[in-house]
């Protein structure tokens, strides 16, 4: 028996002292998030595709064989048994400068398809972080909500019985018993708004629970490596390398085959065969490929003129992040100041209605003062936390 109650106090005392599971972070969530999204589902498949598309560039050969058969006679004239049949394996080869331009199509494109995920990643940290903050907001004002209700029922306890004493009129707890149901409706509304906003967060990111903590402000920002603007340049990068395919790529790739010939000339005649070795030399044409020249031309064009005016963008998102950082932090100093100065009036004057000195209205308005600053000085931090998120997304930064 002594064993068994030793067992069960070491037991409780290891459950005690077990930390408690960590909350997930921002990163958890991106990383949850990002997961589930189809281009990483995909990514396997696409380092395939890649690989392939390597070796068809690296490949001498421009397309795949073909196989040509056919058989002549003259069953259907004179029927005096002749007869030719024709078997012939054909390839059409790769030119080195069309290989060259081939292979740098590949690498861009390859290039292209990674920056195209990270910059994907980027994009869902942008929802995950805004969807993020808004179900912080909207928990922040649950809370301040329950807390005025609570504030409001001691309020309202108090009134009545003061009524009950014969202290206040009976229209001081029909205001109190007012202010509790406007509080209770408001915190009912809250409660619905953080609800909704906890589940599109789970929605997105595929956890469990809510995940925690606030980001810190990243820098120095490098424009070079904005994953957007990376996606941009590389897809500039790849429209030149297709251009420069079009150029080298005048006409149609020469073919080689190689065939043998059997025939007869008549019934009973000995059958006699031969080798074909032929070359097939495409001419160029000027038409097609001077569009084909013009659309790589244009594509790449539209491609630089994208990068440009995307850097233009950022760093106009850049700036004007950096000052809404600047103005959130003001805000959160006066918020704090207006919270001083509601929570000392309300102080003075809650003393006073206690007295017999200040009428109820008068002390509700106090109260609705500050929690209001309260609210602000909330909704202030919060904003500013949201800011330095906001800040490092602009920035191209992950959490």
């Amino acid at each position: 028996m002594r064993c068994n109650c030793l067992g069960r106090a070491l037991c409780a005392v290891l459950l005690v002292s077990a930390p408690a599971a960590a909350s997930p972070t921002l990163k958890d969530a991106l990383d949850s998030a990002w997961a589930r999204h189809p281009l990483s589902l995909a990514a396997a498949a696409r380092v395939d595709e890649r690989a392939a598309r390597h070796d068809v560039a690296s490949s001498w050969l421009a397309e795949g064989p073909r196989v040509s058969i056919s058989q002549k006679s003259d069953r259907w004239n004179r029927n005096a048994g002749a007869r030719e049949w024709e078997a012939e394996v054909g390839v059409a080869l790769q030119m080195p400068a069309v290989r060259a331009a081939r292979g740098v199509v590949a690498e861009s494109e390859a290039a292209l398809l990674e920056s195209q995920a990270a910059a994907e990643k980027w994009r869902l940290a942008g929802d995950v972080r805004e969807s993020y903050w808004h179900a912080r907001m909207a928990a922040s004002d649950l809370t301040l909500a329950e807390r005025k209700v609570a504030d409001a029922r001691a309020l309202s306890v108090d009134v009545e019985r003061r009524y009950q004493a014969g202290e206040v009129a009976r229209t001081d707890w029909n205001q109190a018993l007012a202010a509790l149901k406007g509080a209770e409706s408001a915190a009912a509304d809250a409660r619905a708004r953080a609800s909704r906003a906890q589940r599109g967060v789970l929605t997105v990111t595929g956890l469990s629970q809510m995940p925690g903590g606030e980001e810190a402000r990243q820098g120095p920002v490098s424009l070079e490596l904005h994953p957007q603007l990376r996606e941009l340049a590389n897809a500039a990068g790849a429209s030149l390398a297709r251009q420069q395919e079009a150029g080298a790529q005048r006409r149609d790739p020469p073919e080689v085959s190689l065939g043998t010939v059997r025939e007869r000339g008549a019934y009973g005649e000995p059958a006699a065969g031969s080798m074909v070795l032929r070359l097939t030399v495409p001419l160029a044409a000027g038409a097609s490929n001077r569009a084909r020249v013009a659309a790589a031309g244009a594509e790449r064009i539209e491609a630089e003129a994208r990068v440009q005016l995307a850097r233009a963008r950022i760093e106009a998102e850049l700036a004007s992040a950096e000052e809404d950082l600047a103005q959130l932090a003001h805000q959160v100093t006066h918020a704090e100041a207006r919270l001083v100065l509601s929570r000392e009036t309300h102080a003075l004057l809650d003393k006073a209605y206690r007295l017999g000195e200040l009428d109820l209205s008068a002390r509700l308005r106090a109260e609705a003062d500050r929690f209001d600053a309260e609210f602000a000085l909330a909704r202030a931090e919060l904003e500013r936390s949201r800011g330095i998120s906001r800040f490092n997304q602009a920035s191209g930064f992950l959490p």
